[in-house]
């Protein structure tokens, strides 16, 4: 089974003001998705553990871009 990915990530309740754009993608070098994410306002920011570092990853202000790649599955 297949996990279902979104890149607005609309899950993250935190998300207060944002901005989504996509765009699919075939050149020789990549096909698929690529996405934007412009965090506006959040209510929080969000910090993550890395190593023996605290990393803020989202907050006001920041973008968050991903790259979903097509994949050719044959049934």
């Amino acid at each position: 089974m297949l996990k279902r990915r979104h890149g607005d990530r609309s899950e993250w309740k935190r998300i207060f003001k944002r901005q989504y754009t996509q765009k699919f993608m075939d050149t020789d070098g990549f096909k698929g998705y690529v996405t934007l994410l412009q965090i506006h306002k959040v209510t929080e920011p969000l910090f993550v553990n890395y190593e023996e570092k605290s990393l803020c990853i989202v907050d006001d202000g920041y973008m968050w871009l991903q790259h979903f790649q097509a994949m050719n599955i044959t049934l």
